[in-house]
């Protein structure tokens, strides 16, 4: 089935789609989810067909009948026919009264589709500009200074509290002088890389295109492009947990310690899709060693067993790769690494002993059988 041609009536006959909205079927959830982060270029026509689903199921949840139904349809494309100032509506209620429920949904969508269009980019724009760079810098209680680097190369910022910031290009940074209070707050709209200094009793905020990245001293990227679909926090060292702006906003005012967040460790990023309003863990492109000089030191193994391999991997990177100890038991190597990826060095390890990796939320996950 080429979901990609469904238009907003297409998806409400979907019987799986319709059941990823009303979230009854963990699997249709899983497939559409899925699916959605490989089309990200549909989530506008997803979002509406969702809208609708949603509307009508609460609207009719009670009093499902055809005439109910068809009657309040009519009345509906009655008052959107009015707000576009229509010369008229032509009548539906004695087709609609023996079609079935998500058969004459779709005439409801060629009616709403201008008007949930409408309140989605009215509600969109809404959200964006008022958690955008310009509203946030210019409500702030404190008084802040601004680096702007128009520059063709990275600009090197020191700031109060002695943590580095790396301002790249078309990219602009917001901050207090002196640090006060219980957060050191930032805003920033570009790209640029922080190394914070740790301070437990006061946590660091980035606060970036409708996200919020809190460290307590880390090192990491930030790249948050005003006009930019994407929001990207990519971890060096350290731990860095990341927010929707909202979200955290909200939590903060109800006074609630624990929120839903991304965590992030070495070599894992988040991907904020704007559109989509989804948070999603992954390694970064090219995962680099915790100490530089350890990477590309020559890492041999003689006879060593799988386990010990893929362990050391784990310490050189920082990443969690997950096996089964058990079945790997019997493969034993004899590998020698020297300038290779992370990712070369696993295509080795797993084509040796016939093996394969997939990455999975930020971590390497071993598909094995084992060796005789």
């Amino acid at each position: 089935m080429d979901y990609r041609a469904y238009q907003v009536e297409d998806f409400l006959f979907d019987e799986s789609f319709r059941q990823w909205t009303s979230g009854t079927s963990a699997q249709a959830t899983a497939f559409w989810e899925q699916w959605l982060v490989q089309h990200p270029d549909r989530v506008h026509v997803v979002r509406q067909a969702q809208e609708m689903i949603r509307v009508l199921n609460n609207h009719y949840r009670d009093d499902a009948t055809d005439d109910r139904l068809a009657s309040e349809l009519q009345r509906l494309m009655n008052n959107a026919a009015e707000r576009r100032d229509s010369e008229s509506v032509t009548p539906i209620v004695p087709l609609l009264q023996r079609t079935p429920f998500w058969r004459w949904v779709a005439a409801a969508v060629l009616v709403f589709t201008i008007g949930i269009s409408g309140w989605f980019y009215i509600n969109i724009s809404h959200k964006a500009a008022a958690t955008s760079y310009a509203n946030l810098t210019k409500i702030t209680p404190v008084q802040l200074q601004e680096k702007i680097n128009n520059g063709a190369k990275a600009v090197n910022l020191i700031l109060g509290d002695g943590s580095v910031v790396i301002l790249q290009p078309k990219s602009r940074l917001s901050y207090p002088r002196q640090f006060a209070g219980a957060n050191r707050t930032v805003y920033l709209n570009g790209e640029a890389f922080f190394d914070v200094v740790k301070n437990p009793a006061s946590p660091f905020l980035i606060y970036a295109n409708q996200t919020v990245t809190k460290v307590l001293g880390t090192s990491f990227l930030v790249r948050a492009f005003d006009g930019e679909k994407d929001v990207t926090v990519a971890v060096r060292t350290g731990r860095v947990s990341v927010y929707k702006q909202q979200e955290f906003e909200r939590a903060q005012q109800l006074g609630i310690r624990r929120i839903q967040g991304i965590v992030l460790t070495p070599n894992q990023q988040m991907i904020f899709n704007l559109e989509a309003n989804r948070l999603t863990k992954a390694l970064v492109e090219k995962p680099a060693a915790l100490m530089p000089s350890v990477g590309t030191q020559e890492q041999v193994f003689e006879d060593a067993p799988v386990a010990k391999v893929l362990t050391a991997f784990e310490r050189t990177y920082g990443i969690k790769i997950l096996f089964n100890e058990a079945d790997l038991s019997a493969c034993l190597v004899n590998l020698m690494f020297t300038n290779e990826t992370l990712l070369e060095r696993l295509d080795v390890v797993c084509q040796t002993i016939g093996a394969s990796y997939e990455v999975h939320d930020g971590q390497i996950v071993i598909n094995s059988k084992g060796c005789k």
